[in-house]
């Protein structure tokens, strides 16, 4: 429903554009990159391990898909997957994203810089996310195998959520039909988390999660 109601926005706006702009300044256009990227888990991660020695940042790879309409406005499509190492040393828990969204650009050309022609830009876009956790959890029932170790069980959860992305950055003319790209965006995910052994045991919260990432890419305008 979310994705309906975007493509109706856009498109709408999209119109506005179209009215008074030539032919030569549309067209559509596909990208192919990647960059690194730091997590907020929103305390999920010890909380559920009671592991707070975790690597929070990874890679994130990333296919584009788009149409400009005008020199200052594009319609977007981003598809992103996110790879993270390892929860942490003593939780052997992973972590796998993966984001995709509509979103509707704002551009502003600079045709003489130190860099040459380019063009800076902001975007909004709505879409989906999907999050699978995979290792063990902390059932918050301390030590009851008197081994030294906190007891956890083993624990798979995917979800598929509402995400938001916003983002902009900067994007360099290499020549007619290709473009470098820089940018950096933040990504929402959600996960509504329930699990336990028993009524005492028995834990359910939402947390929202965050992935900033920094990111370049290649451009290809048809």
């Amino acid at each position: 429903m979310i994705i309906k109601r975007t493509l109706a926005c856009l498109s709408a706006v999209s119109a506005l554009f179209i009215a008074n702009v030539s032919h030569a300044e549309m067209g559509p256009y596909v990208g192919i990159g990647g960059g690194f990227t730091q997590f907020d888990d929103d305390g999920f991660v010890k909380e559920s391990t009671g592991d707070s020695d975790w690597d929070d940042s990874g890679t994130a790879y990333r296919f584009i898909a788009g149409y400009k309409f005008s020199e200052n406005f594009s319609i977007e499509w981003t598809f992103q997957d996110y790879d993270y190492n390892e929860y942490g040393v003593d939780s052997v828990s992973e972590v796998d994203m993966q984001a995709w969204h509509v979103s509707g650009v704002l551009s502003y050309p600079i045709p003489e810089s130190p860099f040459g022609p380019m063009e800076v830009f902001g975007k909004l876009g709505l879409g989906e996310s999907d999050y699978l956790f995979s290792g063990r959890v902390n059932l918050g029932l301390g030590d009851q195998n008197n081994d030294g170790n906190v007891d956890t069980i083993p624990y798979k959860e995917q979800q598929t959520n509402e995400s938001i992305l916003l983002g902009g950055g900067a994007q360099f003319h290499i020549n007619e039909d290709f473009r470098i790209r820089t940018e950096l965006d933040i990504t929402t995910f959600g996960l509504d988390v329930a699990y336990g052994i028993n009524s005492d045991s028995f834990t359910s919260k939402d947390y929202q999660f965050y992935a900033v990432t920094a990111s370049a890419s290649l451009v290809y305008l048809f």
